[in-house]
């Protein structure tokens, strides 16, 4: 509740009867019980009338409506709204030294105008991630044609003053200024590096070739429908590497093939490190990078139904998507991993949400 008071009410005062930092409490409530619109939140509310009355105080027994919900997520200022739950993370939110951080963007699929054309539009979530934990480490949204998501993640690593930490990127952040504000804030980082960098990629993709391997990890799986091989091998700096790359402390060269269906793959991807090449976690942190998407993005899309979301109007579908990840962090930190299980023990249970609120 302390951050949430910190939330400006954009509403004229007079003839309020909700005061807004416990609408936002009731919204934060409903989708941890896993009810994402307006009509859904209104049920919730409904349904647990008699005991929001006595939990929360409300006075004359009033507890809003779905046009008072719908009001307020319309007009939030979602600047705010990220300002706060940023706030709310720093404090709550620990990992430890080391841990992998991903840095990635998620497109709000019911923000997109001009969805065919070459200038369309729409709101970009950028996330910071922690792979050990599931935990959202920061956020910050963008809309793609006012900037885009290189200066977003800047911003945002400037912004929350991490430690000790080893953020993992795609070859879009494989950026000079990017990589050194991670390395002058006392954080290392693993980035890959694709053909749009034509000379870093030939001397990476030429000293693998050339040079022996100073450490090779392999590991195979095999799933119903897919077998894998994935080889990690890791080298040092090519000495022809241009002088700029100065935060380089080795070049990493993996390798994947097998079957997927019936059909054989292979791939090779480059990556390069300011971790030396005799760190232990280098594979697994390559590999970590996924789990923003498999523990952030998919679980926002499929389980909190995100891809699905019909609120387009105003900062509605910024707002909501704010506020789910806000709760999909306050669930973790109560030790469940599942969101759908988590969704399933609170959603008959006030007293038992307000006690993860508290």
């Amino acid at each position: 509740m302390h951050y949430l008071e910190q939330i400006p009410d954009f509403r004229k005062r007079g003839g309020l009867r909700h005061p807004l930092p416990l609408v936002l409490l009731i919204v934060i409530m409903a989708i941890m019980s896993g009810e994402y619109g307006y009509r859904a939140m209104a049920r919730f509310i409904e349904r647990h009338r008699r005991s929001l009355i006595r939990e929360l105080s409300i006075p004359k027994s009033r507890v809003p409506s779905a046009s008072v919900v719908r009001r307020v997520l319309l007009g939030l200022e979602y600047q705010e709204v990220q300002k706060q739950l940023n706030a709310w993370l720093k404090e709550n939110v620990i990992i430890p030294k080391g841990e992998g951080v991903s840095g990635d963007g998620k497109a709000l699929r019911n923000t997109v105008s001009k969805y065919a054309e070459a200038e369309q539009n729409f709101v970009n979530m950028v996330s910071l991630f922690s792979h050990g934990k599931g935990l959202v480490l920061g956020v910050k949204v963008m809309e793609n044609q006012k900037t885009s998501e290189i200066p977003t993640v800047q911003e945002l690593l400037k912004s929350l003053n991490l430690e000790g930490l080893v953020f993992t990127f795609d070859a879009l952040h494989c950026q000079k200024m990017t990589l050194d504000m991670v390395v002058e804030s006392g954080n290392d980082y693993i980035v890959k590096v694709k053909r749009n960098q034509k000379n870093l990629y030939k001397a990476i993709e030429e000293h693998t070739k050339e040079e022996e391997p100073l450490k090779t990890d392999k590991n195979t799986e095999k799933t119903r429908n897919r077998q894998s091989e994935r080889k990690v091998e890791i080298f040092s700096v090519p000495p022809n590497l241009d002088p700029k790359w100065n935060s380089v402390g080795s070049v990493i060269k993996v390798e994947r093939q097998g079957i997927r269906g019936d059909k054989p793959y292979h791939r090779v991807g480059y990556y390069m490190s300011s971790l030396s090449p005799n760190n232990p976690q280098l594979a697994s942190l390559i590999r970590g990078h996924w789990q923003i998407e498999n523990r952030l993005h998919w679980v926002k899309d499929v389980i909190q139904l995100e891809d699905k979301s019909p609120q387009k109007a105003g900062a509605a579908p910024i707002n909501i998507s704010l506020f789910k990840t806000w709760v999909l962090t306050l669930v973790r930190l109560h030790g469940y991993d599942s969101l759908t299980e988590a969704i399933c023990n609170l959603s008959h249970n006030l007293r038992y949400i307000l006690s993860f609120c508290t």
